[in-house]
């Protein structure tokens, strides 16, 4: 009995006596509850797996039903009523403007669900389609059929191959329709139920006529179809191929189809035989933890030093957003406290270095951006295809030689220096496309000394002006505007200016916008002043920068043009220069 004594005077003897005394009666207890609860468990498991797909497709229903509120509130949409209205099938400026928030406003509609396909708008006078997906199109006889029907027979809902359509029409006879995916709501319910138990068909709720290509139907799953009972609206159980398949229909009558739910038996009794195991497991380990607190007992000095290691490690890895908690002795806390004050130093350093290139590379991308804009190009080819489908060949050749001398400037454009000439003929495109754009709401003079197109500068500082003056002035105003640029010579300098007579810039804007080009950071808006700004004042060619005034009309010789507006100026100095450049 030596060695009994000689256990309870050492602690770590005492510690498992007294581990011991209180964990066996409570491994019994632990043990038999685990009994009673995995028996409950067996009944409830089947039973949960069901309501969880039932679940997810109450949600995709549900998603369905407001799809079809939308489409309700889309017939009265001003919009499109107004677009439906007034299309003849002809294009012009207002009907081309009608037509692209028409357009914009159905995409819109396609994206509040991620099942809706797509959404389209019946046009009576011209018996087209206007497609979220294909724009304007003739109806073909899917939606004649689809139209007809509804009209005489006020069917609103069809089905063809994987798609589902609704069709609604409102008291002002605007007709709208959704086209919803089958393909889309299938892979979402597969995505709910990773571990892929269950399978999935589609029905018509009244006709109970199977939906979808048939190719997309198992041999199973016909069978499982050929034996449901459409009286029973619980789950059902029913034999197919000598195994038998729960059943389950979930559904809505606003959406007009049925989710038919089913999955074998026996997969589903997979989960019990997995909480046998976990039962199993359990109980072992409740049996060895006296073993396992020794041990613990045994490392209670490792642990601290293993999160230690582990926390240098990651460090290696330049990963700095580890902490130590403080919760072992007051020794290891203070290392650890140190630890935790050094990383979030060095984080701090990073942070504030990626800060700074994130910001250069921001300006960068700016940059970039403003050289191209892909809303501008937008414009340029849609006025280009509907010149094309009014047969103005001559607008389109002119379009398009316009936008080759446009990007024939924007091929060079990253080089550092480029001739006056060139920057005159790349604005001077610019120009000429906007006008082909605004028509004669658009005027513009260029006025620049012929000796100084040798002469050499960076590239693209008077695009963004003569951009901001068409965005923040020329498009804001009713009155035709003009935009002149002027380049002459000043001693060893040229003065650049870019002004209109939209009359909109207040100076309250003026001294905003003042305001943001000096600021340290890109600003979310004038990025375009202030990338040129800092281009100007960082590389040395202007201390000053840009310079903003506004000041009273002028006179003009041009009648068609309103001198009764202020003019709004922007101007900058570079030194003379002629740098080699391609």
């Amino acid at each position: 009995m030596k060695w009994f004594y000689d256990v309870r005077k050492s602690l770590l003897g005492r510690l498992i006596l007294s581990i011991l005394i209180i964990w066996i009666p409570f491994t019994a207890f632990v043990l038999g509850g685990l009994v009673i609860v995995s028996r409950h468990l067996t009944k409830e498991t089947i039973n949960n797996q069901t309501d969880k797909v039932k679940y997810y497709s109450a949600i995709i229903n549900a998603d369905i039903e407001r799809v079809m509120q939308s489409m309700y509130q889309l017939c009265g949409n001003k919009a499109i009523v107004e677009f439906t209205g007034n299309w003849k099938g002809q294009v012009d400026y207002p009907s081309f403007l009608a037509y692209l928030e028409a357009y914009n406003t159905i995409k819109e509609y396609r994206n509040i669900s991620m099942y809706i396909d797509d959404v389209f708008v019946y046009l009576p006078d011209s018996n087209e389609v206007l497609s979220a997906n294909y724009s304007i199109i003739p109806a073909d006889d899917i939606f004649q059929t689809m139209k007809k029907d509804y009209l005489e027979n006020e069917v609103s809902f069809f089905h063809f191959d994987d798609a589902l359509y609704y069709i609604s029409q409102g008291s002002n006879s605007v007709m709208v329709g959704i086209k919803v995916s089958l393909l889309d709501i299938r892979y979402t319910l597969r995505g709910y139920e990773s571990e892929e138990n269950y399978d999935y068909l589609f029905v018509d709720s009244e006709t109970k006529e199977l939906l979808g290509r048939p190719e997309t139907v198992s041999e199973t799953g016909r069978q499982v179809y050929e034996k449901i009972d459409w009286e029973k609206s619980e789950t059902q159980v029913q034999k197919v191929d000598g195994s038998k398949y729960l059943i389950d229909q979930i559904g809505s009558k606003a959406n007009r189809f049925l989710i038919i739910v089913y999955m074998n038996r026996a997969v589903a009794y997979r989960t019990i035989y997995i909480l046998y195991w976990i039962w199993a497991a359990t109980s072992v380990v409740l049996l060895l933890m006296p073993v396992f607190l020794t041990i613990v007992i045994r490392r209670i000095i490792n642990r601290p030093m293993e999160k230690l290691s582990h926390a240098m490690k990651l460090v290696e890895q330049e990963k700095y957003d580890y902490k130590l908690e403080m919760d072992e002795s007051k020794e290891f806390n203070y290392v650890f406290a140190r630890y935790n004050q050094m990383t979030e130093k060095v984080k701090n350093l990073i942070q504030e270095v990626l800060e700074k290139q994130l910001q250069v590379e921001q300006a960068k991308y700016k940059e970039l951006q403003m050289q191209i804009n892909p809303h501008f190009l937008f414009n340029s080819l849609y006025m280009g295809y509907h010149m094309a489908k009014s047969d103005d060949c001559e607008a389109v050749g002119d379009l398009c030689m316009y936008l080759g001398d446009y990007f024939s400037v924007l091929t060079f454009a990253s080089n550092e220096f480029i001739s006056i000439d060139n920057e005159l003929k790349f604005i001077n495109t610019y120009l000429k496309l906007n006008q082909m754009r605004f028509g004669q709401k658009l005027n513009y003079r260029i006025h620049a000394e012929e000796s100084l197109g040798d002469y050499t500068i960076p590239p693209l500082l008077l695009q963004p002006l003569i951009e901001n003056s068409i965005m923040h002035g020329m498009e804001k105003c009713t009155h035709p505007c003009l935009i002149e640029i002027t380049i002459r010579e000043n001693g060893d300098s040229i003065d650049f200016s870019v002004e209109d007579n939209s009359g909109v810039i207040t100076q309250e804007t003026i001294d905003k916008i003042r305001q943001i080009i000096s600021l340290d950071k890109m600003p979310d808006t004038y990025f375009g002043l202030w990338n040129i700004q800092n281009r100007l004042t960082r590389n040395g060619d202007c201390k000053e920068g840009l310079y903003l005034e506004k000041s009273d009309s002028k006179s003009t010789s041009d009648s068609t043009i309103s001198t009764e507006y202020s003019i709004f100026r922007i101007s900058f100095s570079i030194a003379k220069r002629k740098e080699h450049y391609v």
